[in-house]
């Protein structure tokens, strides 16, 4: 009991130590050598510039490109399949499936990087004509396959999850199987299929390697799917090694990782939020 509270306090305590630490390195950015306007909405990242300015318009705007259309790919292609996995697929075939699930969680990053940077690159360079085939589209599609797997698989588990007496007495009213499966074991899993899509989001907004080898790493404000771009964790990876400890763009890129962490925070208490309301609803029906 003892070693277990010590494991709970050491946890707690580095997740404050964490924020902590990137709270005090942002803070000269939002309140002493610029503000968080300007940091957020109307100036450019100009490291070099007379004088500098550091401004994150184009990292999050890209990042939220990209995470949106891959959510919205892979959300109801994962849900589909959890689906399929726990009320349709033979046993046979869900024994073949569900490992394959855990391996494509399991593959590196960069792999999935590299895999899209011959493939998809190539192709929209010829069907686009475009200059290079980098752009936010590449890196929200590769980035939509990361996130499956942890989307199909907790979703399998909420539906598996769902009392067998509930599916019983559906069909014991004479309602077809997909009406059962819609309106039953879909409506049970609600809560379930809410966290298998945070699960997904913190995959996709989270992710760096894949993105700075697809996405383009272009520093300019994106206008479309195929423009390349530059998500706030690819700017981070690509200038931190370049900034000297305690300088203005040092701060500055602190102060990204706290919008990130901050956007992150804020998706996520709105996800449970929203599923905390679906178990009180269940819990009254």
């Amino acid at each position: 009991m003892a070693i277990t509270f010590a494991a709970l306090c050491v946890g707690g305590c580095t997740l404050l130590f964490i924020s902590g630490f990137i709270v005090r390195e942002a803070y000269p950015v939002f309140f002493e050598d610029s503000n968080i306007f300007a940091f957020l909405i109307s100036d450019p990242w100009a490291p070099f510039g007379n004088p500098p300015r550091f401004g994150i318009v184009h990292a999050w705007i890209s990042t939220f490109i990209i995470t949106f259309v891959s959510l919205l790919i892979t959300v109801p292609l994962g849900l589909g399949i959890g689906l399929f996995l726990s009320e349709i697929a033979p046993l046979t075939v869900r024994t073949v499936l569900q490992p394959c699930l855990d391996m494509l969680a399991g593959i590196p990053s960069v792999v999935y990087g590299f895999f899209g940077y011959v493939t998809l690159v190539p192709l929209f360079e010829n069907l686009f004509g475009m200059a290079t085939g980098e752009s936010l589209l590449v890196a929200a599609i590769v980035l939509s396959f990361m996130a499956l797997p942890f989307i199909a698989s907790t979703s399998a588990e909420a539906f598996r999850a769902v009392p067998d007496e509930l599916r019983e007495a559906a069909m014991a009213q004479g309602v077809t199987r997909w009406y059962m499966v819609r309106r039953v074991v879909v409506t049970s899993a609600m809560s379930g299929m809410f966290a298998a899509v945070a699960l997904g989001f913190a995959r996709a907004i989270g992710e760096t390697l894949a993105v700075l080898m697809l996405a383009g790493n272009s520093i300019a404000t994106p206008g479309s799917l195929l423009d390349r771009g530059q998500p706030l964790t690819a700017l981070i990876a690509t200038e931190l090694g370049e900034a000297g400890l305690g300088s203005s763009k040092y701060h500055a890129l602190f102060a990204a990782g706290l919008t990130l962490m901050c956007v992150i925070v804020l998706i996520n208490a709105l996800i449970w939020h929203w599923k905390g309301r679906f178990v009180r609803r269940d819990a009254h029906a």
